[in-house]
């Protein structure tokens, strides 16, 4: 189990990662940030080097990086399951999507019933 609450992490070149652990903020905090000039960022950065240090705990270090990311809009809101399964849906190609009828059924069970019937008399 992760020791924080996941947050997805968006990149400012469109790489998400699930961010959840110490070490994963410091992956995050080195990938590309739209501004490392800012307060929050160095504040963040810092603090994860201080945490990996042993100088500060790794809560403190995670919340600044949350907070930095929110400020950069980098934290991607979790979708809710519905629009997740919708998309799933759309993405299905109808020329891919053949659900058997149940008339297809029937006859395959049948001519399996037959073969089997006929294998037992011969």
């Amino acid at each position: 189990m992760a020791p924080f609450t996941p947050v997805t992490f968006r990149t400012a070149r469109g790489f998400e990662l699930q961010v959840a652990s110490l070490h994963q903020v410091v992956r995050a905090m080195a990938m590309a940030w739209p501004n490392k000039d800012c307060e929050l960022y160095r504040t963040a950065a810092r603090l994860a080097e201080r945490a990996e240090q042993g100088w500060c705990t790794p809560r403190a270090a995670y919340d600044a990086f949350v907070a930095a990311a929110r400020e950069q809009g980098r934290i991607v809101a979790p979708r809710k399951l519905h629009d997740r399964v919708l998309d799933e849906m759309a993405a299905i190609e109808p020329g891919n999507f053949n659900p058997p009828s149940s008339t297809t059924r029937q006859r395959s069970r049948r001519s399996i019933a037959n073969t089997a019937s006929r294998s037992r008399h011969a």
